[in-house]
């Protein structure tokens, strides 16, 4: 089929601008492809009989929108290979799948990303901001009390504090023991090494660059604890270079870690005592519902009850919700927790929010594809029912994380407001007008849409309850 083979073409070109060739993508043969393609459905439709366009949707439709969803994929990314390769893409401005600008500005980039990233982590759901403010907490707290106290190396205080912070109090308490045990191991072995050296300061500048190595690799390819012990025996060293002392340093290292780790434990209980699992769950909850928000706003445009563009707030907020669960779930992947939590079900619950708000970013190309030609309104009022009904289920999911309310079941879909729509387009298609005919496909292609999210109700709600049973951010 051409429009696959198109699409394959783009792809292949789109690999060969990644490697360094000078390859451009033929969006003049997939544009053409789809809309032959496009042109093939609305005829077969037109042509059957009434009594059996269930069928031809059946056998022609779900194909073709796979086959649509596809191109406009490759398409999208084209536009991604050839900004990587710094080529300008400018004839993909119109596309906008990711809700983006493929347009190369950097000035203006610059600006619109700072401008995004304040928006999105000036409020107490940005993972963020909570750490910046715990972190700035805790250090103020260190410089203080090594000011106060007087303490010979006062900076291993804040050098402790910064080692074991962690974003929840049972993850800085596994820390604080790690490296204490760390420390104790570090001070046996740089106490050894010192003793065995002794003041020869060209061993110990032979033996320096091997220590931090060890110490710089340890905690990644061995354990933190490893990497604890790995930086005490590097300041054993640095520490006798600079000024003689033996294996005394060691004992002051303990007493001044200590006291950083002691701050460490007291700021992660005050500021965030159950690290990022809950606000994980406020973010799920965030995003299912925004993405949901967006979606109806996107297909009620399609439908021609809203004005064109009035889905671009909601599109934004959308996109911030998702940055924040993306941060928090990275938040929550790093953490050392006790839970029994499947992370395959938690990473796949994350993933179906995106899929809401990426369901609406396709809708929104489809709402531009009609531009100034007669909407049929009285078709896609049929969907309405179905848009609100989605709404409300992912809503609700989502209250289910927040609140540990029941999840719920999949809705019942409107399937008279389903054969309403499929009767009003095929009449449109065969009257024969080209505007209606591509209006009328359009709203068969955003049912094909919202199809597509009532079968994943049921994937989420199952990923949802099983969560919930193993400690994750499910309601618990």
């Amino acid at each position: 089929m051409e429009a696959l083979a198109a699409t394959a073409s783009v792809l292949e070109a789109s690999a060969a601008t990644l490697a360094g060739r000078d390859a451009h993508p033929d969006f003049s043969r997939l544009d053409a492809a789809r809309d032959a393609l496009a042109e093939a459905l609305a005829r077969q439709i037109s042509e059957s009989p009434a009594s059996l366009v269930d069928d031809v949707l059946g056998s022609a439709l779900e194909p073709t929108f796979r086959i649509r969803a596809v191109s406009y994929s490759a398409r999208q990314v084209s536009g991604y290979a050839l900004l990587a390769s710094g080529k300008p893409a400018p004839e993909l401005d119109d596309l906008d799948v990711a809700g983006g600008d493929f347009a190369v500005r950097p000035a203006r980039a610059a600006v619109e990303a700072t401008e995004r990233l304040a928006t999105e982590h000036a409020g107490g759901g940005s993972v963020w901001l909570r750490n910046s403010l715990r972190g700035a907490a805790g250090l103020a707290v260190a410089v203080f009390i090594a000011q106060r106290t007087g303490l010979q190396h006062s900076f291993w205080v804040v050098l402790g504090t910064l080692s074991v912070l962690r974003s929840n109090a049972l993850g800085t308490g596994w820390s604080v023991l790690t490296a204490l045990a760390g420390t104790a191991v570090g001070i046996l072995i740089g106490a050894g090494l010192v003793i065995a050296i002794g003041t020869h300061e060209a061993v110990l500048w032979g033996v320096l660059p091997l220590a931090v190595l060890l110490a710089a690799y340890a905690p990644r390819a061995i354990s933190f604890a490893a990497g604890q012990a790995g930086f005490t025996v590097v300041l054993f060293i640095l520490f006798n270079i600079i000024q003689p002392t033996g294996w005394r340093v060691g004992v002051v290292r303990i007493e001044d870690v200590a006291i950083g780790f002691a701050i460490s434990l007291g700021v992660g209980l005050l500021f965030w005592p159950r690290g990022a699992a809950a606000l994980l769950r406020e973010n799920l909850a965030a995003a299912y519902g925004r993405s949901a928000d967006y979606l109806v706003a996107t297909t009620r445009e399609i439908i021609d009850e809203a004005d064109p563009g009035s889905s671009a707030a909601l599109a934004q907020t959308a996109a911030t919700a998702l940055h924040r669960l993306d941060d928090a779930f990275r938040q929550y992947l790093a953490e050392r927790s006790a839970s029994r939590m499947k992370l395959e079900d938690v990473g796949a619950l994350v993933a179906g929010a995106a899929r809401v708000r990426r369901a609406a970013q396709s809708l929104s190309v489809l709402g531009r594809m009609t531009g100034n030609d007669a909407r049929l309104t009285r078709c896609g009022a049929n969907l309405g029912n179905e848009i609100y009904a989605l709404r409300s289920w992912y809503v609700a999911l989502g209250d289910s994380f927040l609140h540990s309310t029941a999840i719920p079941p999949p809705h019942l879909q409107d399937t008279q407001g389903r054969t309403r729509l499929l009767e009003c387009v095929r009449a449109a298609v065969s009257d024969g007008g080209g505007s209606n005919a591509r209006s009328a496909l359009v709203l068969l292609w955003a049912n094909q849409h919202l199809d597509a999210l009532w079968r994943l109700e049921s994937h989420l709600g199952r990923l949802a309850a099983e969560a919930s049973t193993s400690a994750g951010p499910g309601p618990a």
